[in-house]
């Protein structure tokens, strides 16, 4: 049987994308009784109590359809950015709208444009549409280089992606040259602002991502309930759009794509800024820590405004292999000179140290 004759052959390149270790396969692995999982961004604290309480309240009710519109979600996170309800359009997992841009805009001969490393999905999201990806390297503060993408805009661009703060790197594209860059843009071309880690900035010349979108300009801003309100279990992101964007979206979508305990989640979490700003501060504090240990120590980094650090490591492979046997378990990239280390709890951060102290405090 050759099975290859029932699939697309646009789709043979495509690597499937490979979630980050889960705890389980590195017990035989470690050397050490604790795990610390730091590979895939999650927050190492619980999601919040107000978004505990709401989501048991709706486990007695999960033999019934969620809301397929999420209209009470739709419209709090209307109000909470102060738009129009029609230019909200949520998804299961900012992850999954971008995949739904991608269908609903690209067709084989035109063309995406983002900066790299960066999320490996506007890759795929592109190479399942049958375009072409146009991968951009990133300018020397571990930022997307606008002034490069922009000059990789052709004819045939229909999208231009950009991540800030950057996975994986952290860093944040500048208000002053998101500004040089859209305006700079052809009305045709679509830029889509991924801003999932946003809540961590604190870099005041930083992008705030909604500030440049007035529901007409080709501009879509996506977040995510995944990172700073520790919900990436229940999948739900959701993004500001033109209407003609959602319109188009919602045409594609699944019909119950947000289930009923991610919709009570979300709601209970979002206006919750006292406990957003202590969590901020958390982050900060152990961000920090890991820097001066990795600077202390002699290695590259960048200035992060997320909750993980890209660190270079004269051996990537190596280093993380070792790092997996001192129960520590971060993320390698492809092709890529360094590791990104994202921030836990005290605890993790303190076991992420000593782990780096004893592999490279002898170097």
């Amino acid at each position: 049987m050759n099975w290859n004759t029932f699939f697309r052959k646009n789709l043979e390149p495509i690597l499937a994308y490979q979630p980050g270790l889960r705890e389980e396969q590195i017990r035989r692995i470690a050397e050490v009784d604790t795990i610390h999982k730091l590979s895939s961004n999650e927050s190492p604290l619980p999601p919040f109590s107000s978004a505990l309480a709401a989501m048991q309240d709706k486990l007695v009710g999960l033999n019934e359809y969620p809301d397929g519109s999420s209209h009470e979600l739709t419209q709090l996170l209307a109000r909470h950015f102060d738009v129009p309800g029609e230019q909200i359009v949520l998804g299961n997992g900012s992850n999954e709208l971008i995949d739904l841009i991608a269908e609903t805009c690209l067709m084989p001969g035109d063309n995406v444009v983002y900066g790299w490393p960066s999320f490996i999905v506007y890759r795929s999201a592109a190479q399942i549409a049958g375009a072409e990806y146009r991968e951009v390297p990133l300018g020397n503060d571990g930022a997307f280089d606008l002034e490069a993408l922009l000059a990789q805009v052709d004819e045939h661009t229909k999208i231009v992606f950009v991540c800030t703060p950057n996975n994986p790197t952290g860093g944040v594209v500048t208000h002053e040259a998101f500004k040089q860059f859209i305006d700079a843009l052809p009305g045709s071309v679509l830029v889509v602002l991924d801003a999932a880690y946003e809540e961590f900035i604190d870099d005041e010349q930083a992008l705030v991502s909604t500030t440049f979108f007035d529901g007409k300009r080709p501009l879509v801003v996506l977040k995510t309930f995944s990172k700073m309100y520790a919900l990436a279990g229940i999948r739900c992101g959701y993004g500001l759009a033109p209407v003609p964007v959602v319109e188009m979206i919602n045409k594609v979508r699944e019909p119950f794509n947000i289930n009923t305990v991610a919709q009570a989640g979300a709601q209970a979490s979002l206006e919750d800024d006292a406990e957003v700003a202590q969590r901020r501060r958390l982050n900060a504090s152990g961000k920090a820590r890991l820097s001066l240990c990795f600077e202390a120590l002699g290695l590259e980094q960048y200035r992060s405004q997320a909750n993980f650090i890209w660190v270079t490591v004269p051996d990537p492979a190596a280093t993380f292999d070792a790092l997996l046997k001192m129960g520590i378990i971060v993320r390698p990239f492809p092709g890529a000179h360094g590791l990104r280390v994202g921030v836990g709890d005290e605890a993790a951060v303190s076991a992420t140290i000593a782990a780096f102290e004893q592999l490279f405090g002898g170097v």
